[in-house]
């Protein structure tokens, strides 16, 4: 499922092999960047907008991305806000301020269904495909908070949509908002931030507590104004 790459900030997605699913442990958790001992994290007493661009994703797919939001919201506390959607191809250099498509302020998080021939976000990397690729995005002049961030989902990737399996979309997408959140891969098969996804189809106890980490219980942080 979810996962595979990190490199400059991206994180990839390859399909998984169902058995039972290990313990986890609370302590599973890694952060994609610390500065001065502090994770870098999104403002939590600020809603997180996202945007979603469906046009080639199969029937199913935007209900489970509102399932992934509202997991990713009820482990951090963070309320999410949906912009409704957009014709955006996200692209590897994509800017957090995008004033001509998304008004004065920190464009949404975009979530995109793509081919890879629409995009220069690679889709493949150390032999293997991947089902999806995420990051996310801080300020120009503040690297310790995020703003923005995309994922791009691969149309090409064979599993289907649901919750059903390892590998599955839901899964999938799942993994790939704890990127844009701010965690990185761990090796716990538990964990569904473990770069293949896990053998788990939720998150599991590291995922959980990272997120807490990123989240509200973190304490609210002083959001950047994007300059024109």
């Amino acid at each position: 499922m979810a996962a595979a790459l990190v490199a400059a900030g991206i994180a990839g997605g390859v399909t998984a092999t169902r058995t039972i699913a290990p313990k986890g442990s609370s302590s599973d958790y890694k952060f994609l960047a610390v500065i001065g001992g502090k994770p870098v994290r999104w403002n939590p007493c600020q809603p997180i907008h996202y945007t979603i661009d469906a046009g080639a994703a199969p029937q199913g797919s935007v209900d489970d991305v509102y399932e992934a939001i509202r997991r990713i919201s009820s482990a951090t506390g963070i309320t999410f806000v949906y912009d409704g959607p957009t014709t955006e191809v996200p692209q590897r250099d994509r800017p957090p301020y995008e004033p001509d498509r998304y008004g004065n302020r920190w464009a949404p998080v975009v979530i995109a269904w793509v081919s890879p021939s629409q995009t220069d976000i690679p889709f493949s990397g150390n032999g293997h495909a991947f089902a999806a690729v995420a990051r996310p995005l801080t300020a120009p002049d503040d690297p310790r908070q995020f703003v923005s961030g995309w994922v791009v989902m691969n149309v090409q990737d064979p599993n289907p949509p649901g919750w059903s399996e390892p590998g599955d979309q839901g899964p999938t997408v799942l993994h790939e908002l704890g990127h844009v959140m701010g965690l990185n891969h761990v090796t716990s098969k538990a964990e569904l931030m473990e770069p293949s996804g896990g053998l788990v189809t939720d998150l599991g106890p590291g995922d959980r507590e990272g997120l807490a980490l990123l989240g509200r219980p973190a304490g609210c942080l002083v959001e950047p104004v994007p300059v024109p």
